[in-house]
């Protein structure tokens, strides 16, 4: 029976009552409440509930009851409510274990993970708590006998935060997707060279890595004495990596490798939005309108704001340099990227990363990030690596991976050989995506 906690008290029939839980429309009026199902077989729990809880508010929402007195009748309820948010369930019903049979149906057959589930049993001996807890996907367990109207409320607050947290969640990434597909049709509108291969993306994942793969700088290109090279290997069929190198004026080039949270589709369209504020930039650049593409620590800071400012959900690990080919000289900035990148000369022979601690974009609106500056040595190298490398790594833990994995860039030159030496193998299946950008300058004859 579907009672508000100021209702007067009504005696039905099971039918009746059952009828009118499933059946009633929910009008603007009842969605200001928190819908509460009490599952009991006994009459007097449900009175108790209801007296219990008579003046509870949480958030400026009181509660409204749906009463089941059997786990089979509470099926029927949840078949036809998906509004509800916290279940008061008792375990030993028409059967013994009749509620926790109803737990499993909730969350494996109408796959809801949303409402919260408050098991409630006079027979603590018939299921014991550890175990209980450990094979059902439950909020809380409580005995009837000590259940005090204190006691009952903290474990309404409780179970009704999680609630929210999980709504939130659920909706936070409906909220996401629908960006990603605002962000993609303007990207169609605007750059006539994506537009086409967007289209294609619609059509599945595997033309989407055609895509993304297409957005990709050649896989080595010179420049001078500099050579720059790079492989991506994701995880799945789109990766949330990127890369990517170009030259901005005679004397400039830019480069930058990029790890967005998550993987997948959704990451996927992220190093879009990133490729494309990248060559808005680089427009504005060559209009003789702004000169932030050569400027690392602008282009970082511009980033964050604007990946607040859409909400896209999503954060990118991003280290941005600009090499100009005159002087040699590097400037740099790092948000979050790591490992760090790994300076390798041959000259000196010395060999070190280049400790750049900084959160990723996206993150944080107080993030800042500052430019650093190193003259590249002839026969010297630069070589940045996705997070993904270190999954791959045998050692046991981060430094020793960072250790090994410095010895072998110092080794092996090739990207190729590098990736033989540490003994991976990007044809098989991947726990990340992987992506390797390496810059070296060669020594003049």
């Amino acid at each position: 029976m579907e009672q508000h906690l100021n209702a007067p008290q009504m005696t039905e029939s099971n039918e009746d009552r059952l009828l009118f839980a499933a059946d009633a429309e929910i009008t603007d009026e009842q969605q200001a409440y928190w819908t509460v199902l009490i599952v009991d077989d006994e009459p007097e729990i449900h009175q108790i509930t209801l007296l219990a809880l008579r003046d509870f508010s949480f958030m400026q929402h009181k509660l409204r009851f749906i009463s089941a007195y059997s786990a089979a009748e509470a099926r029927h309820i949840l078949e036809k409510n998906n509004n509800i948010a916290l279940i008061l369930l008792d375990v030993v019903m028409e059967t013994d274990d009749a509620g926790l049979m109803l737990v499993r149906y909730i969350r494996e057959q109408l796959q809801n993970q949303l409402v919260r589930i408050i098991l409630r049993t006079g027979q603590p001996g018939q299921a014991p708590e550890h175990r209980i807890v450990l094979d059902y996907d439950i909020n809380d367990y409580r005995s009837k006998t000590e259940l005090t109207v204190q006691r009952l409320t903290t474990s309404v607050v409780s179970a009704l935060r999680s609630y929210i947290a999980i709504r939130q969640l659920a909706d936070l990434n409906e909220h996401l997707e629908q960006q990603i597909q605002t962000r993609t049709e303007q990207l169609q509108t605007t750059n006539q060279q994506l537009q086409h291969s967007l289209a294609e993306l619609e059509a599945g994942e595997k033309a989407g890595k055609q895509v993304q793969f297409k957005m990709l700088p050649p896989a080595v290109f010179n420049y001078a004495e500099y050579q720059f090279s790079h492989v991506l290997y994701p995880s799945e069929f789109m990766s949330g990596d990127f890369v990517d190198y170009f030259c901005v004026d005679e004397h400039k080039v830019v480069f930058y490798i990029a790890d967005v949270s998550g993987h997948g589709v959704a990451s996927a369209f992220v190093t879009v939005y990133l490729k494309r504020f990248i060559s808005s930039r680089l427009e504005r650049y060559q209009r003789d309108s702004s000169a932030s593409v050569v400027d690392p620590a602008a282009v970082l800071t511009e980033l964050n704001k604007e990946l607040l400012k859409d909400k896209i959900g999503k954060y990118i690990a991003l280290f941005y340099a600009v090499l100009d080919t005159q002087t040699a000289e590097l400037t740099y900035a790092n948000a979050g990227a790591f490992p760090w990148p790994l300076l390798l000369q041959q000259q000196d022979q010395q060999q070190h990363y280049l400790e750049l601690k900084s959160s990723p974009v996206g993150m944080f609106d107080f993030a800042s990030y500052h430019n650093q500056r190193l003259v590249l040595q002839q026969n010297s190298s630069l070589v940045l690596c996705s997070d993904g490398i270190l999954d791959l790594l045998p050692q046991q833990n981060t430094e020793q991976k960072l250790q090994y994995l410095l010895q072998q860039s110092y080794q092996h030159r090739d990207i190729a050989d590098l990736l033989r030496a540490l003994a991976i193998d990007p044809e098989q299946q991947l726990p990340d995506d992987l992506t390797i950008l390496k810059l070296t300058r060669q020594q003049i004859a």
